[in-house]
């Protein structure tokens, strides 16, 4: 063997050690001094419930940290409504517990107003530089009071009853599928429409409406009553990430319309991701009256769609 190769792997297999050692140090740091005392998450969930509005988000640093987070704030400050949220852009402010030194990207571009120390813990309060006032909220309407359901078949239109039940959770294991509702419009022939929890691409979970579209010259057409317009109609859309994440020419779309006119169409795009959509109305502002949704598309889908009616700017 060439003496200079024999050389390397000797000092080679003689650093074997050493990074053994350093591994061990590291580990040990990790499940040490890096951890957080839950004395520390109880002090910083107390401080910021006493601040917490209705209207403001809670978000923990980094993003896997998240299951911890909820364990010690509960669902009352972190619940589904805050943990499975569209985006941030409803919310006026944030509370950022973060550990670490983490941030989250999502708050890039608010502005700080606050920053404290809770032992190994750091809570940052911000303020949203774009907020918003929300009208409707389509998920919050989602009933046999509000909201009414029908199959197209071309020129064939079949109401969808309401029906009560047990719903199904996607489960745990891979390949996991999308969560069913159990209190959901039922459509004779396939498809459904119910508010469930979105796996998206990202591994983010969202609130948002079970639509999938019933395939071929099919359509489910959902229309909302006694809905208080604004300045736009603001949205996502996207597939149970098992779905989503093989990118293929498959469109679903969903198209808005009120007063007999249309709002908008948002054409989404299979391996696209949760993709956010907005319409101007300016001719509906101040307004109340139905809001029609109509989703198409080229095969069943475990499509999700969510949108709300709201006021943009000062």
């Amino acid at each position: 063997m060439n003496k200079k190769v024999l050389a390397f792997l000797t000092s080679a297999l003689a650093a074997v050690p050493l990074v053994g050692v350093v591994e061990l140090v590291l580990h040990v740091k990790q499940t040490t001094d890096d951890v957080v005392p839950d004395a520390d998450w109880t002090v910083a969930r107390d401080s910021i419930k006493a601040e917490l509005k209705a209207d403001d988000l809670v978000l923990f640093a980094p993003f896997w940290a998240d299951p911890l987070g909820r364990r010690f704030f509960g669902d009352d400050m972190a619940g589904i409504k805050r943990e499975a949220r569209p985006d941030e852009s409803r919310f006026a402010r944030t509370f950022e517990v973060g550990i670490r030194g983490a941030h989250r990207p999502e708050l890039e571009g608010w502005k700080k107003l606050s920053e404290r120390k809770v032992g190994k813990v750091t809570v940052g309060l911000y303020e949203n530089p774009n907020p918003v006032r929300l009208h409707a909220d389509l998920a919050e309407l989602l009933g046999p009071d509000r909201v009414t359901v029908s199959r197209l078949d071309g020129a064939a239109e079949t109401p969808c009853p309401w029906q009560r039940g047990p719903g199904q959770p996607g489960g745990l294991g891979v390949p996991q599928g999308p969560a069913v509702p159990g209190d959901k419009f039922v459509c004779t022939g396939g498809g459904y429409v119910g508010l469930a929890v979105l796996h998206a691409l990202d591994h983010h979970p969202h609130l948002c409406l079970f639509a999938s579209p019933p395939g071929g010259n099919g359509a489910l057409r959902m229309k909302f009553s006694n809905v208080d317009f604004g300045t736009s109609l603001h949205g996502h859309s996207g597939v149970q990430w098992l779905n989503e994440r093989t990118p293929s020419a498959e469109r679903i779309q969903v198209a808005f319309s009120a007063e007999g006119r249309p709002i908008g169409q948002n054409i989404h795009r299979v391996g696209a991701g949760w993709t956010a959509f907005e319409f101007p109305t300016p001719e509906l502002v101040g307004k109340k009256g139905e809001l029609v949704a109509e989703v198409t598309g080229q095969g069943p889908r475990s499509y999700c769609f969510e949108a709300d009616t709201r006021d943009v700017g000062p």
